[in-house]
């Protein structure tokens, strides 16, 4: 097994560090999580889910079915 050479290593230091800092600041200084009062929730909202592998291809989702569960969402664009 070698190591990696100095030029691969130079080349990701400042994206790792990069990582790290977002890494710490998006910790939240040891705060526990709290969720958010019902006033702060997005307007509601549906789309198509687009998923070829998903239950709900073809169907209608909205966040508003994922209240109380962990969820996340991604709006990707493509051309």
């Amino acid at each position: 097994m070698s190591l990696p050479s100095r030029g691969l290593v130079a080349r990701f230091r400042p994206a790792a560090l990069a990582a790290c800092l977002m890494a710490l600041i998006g910790c939240g200084h040891g705060q526990p999580l709290q969720p958010l009062p019902p006033e702060t929730l997005a307007p509601d909202f549906s789309l198509q889910d687009v998923n070829p592998n998903s239950a709900t291809r073809s169907q209608l989702v909205s966040p508003r079915a994922q209240l109380g569960k962990v969820s996340a969402w991604y709006f990707g664009h493509a051309t």
